[in-house]
């Protein structure tokens, strides 16, 4: 199995699990910052923030997923939250919260 068809099969199975996610991750962005999903890929940005979801923060561990540098994956994580409207401190716990049922 190449690399495009492991994270091809990951964003599926992804997806699968959490529909709605790139919609949620979206209510988390400035307006001109949203994602449009693709062909039913993410894009690099959307995958990390993806195995974050799945409680995969430990970079070096995305970094060796993704084969890509540690550098860049932490470049890619502070890019996205500067696209937020809420501080950087609550956007991965709000990624958490993403298709949990809340309990009222």
């Amino acid at each position: 199995m190449d690399l495009n068809e492991l994270y091809q099969n990951f964003d599926r199975a992804f997806l699968k699990i959490y529909p709605n996610f790139v919609d949620e991750v979206n209510k988390l962005l400035r307006p001109e910052e949203k994602y449009e999903l693709s062909f039913g890929t993410l894009n690099t940005e959307l995958r990390i923030f993806a195995l974050i979801r799945l409680g995969i923060n430990d970079a070096q561990q995305i970094s060796d997923f993704l084969r890509y540098s540690l550098r860049t994956i932490y470049n890619y994580r502070s890019r996205v939250k500067a696209k937020s409207v809420v501080s950087n401190d609550q956007f991965e716990i709000q990624i958490m919260h993403i298709g949990s049922i809340s309990v009222q």
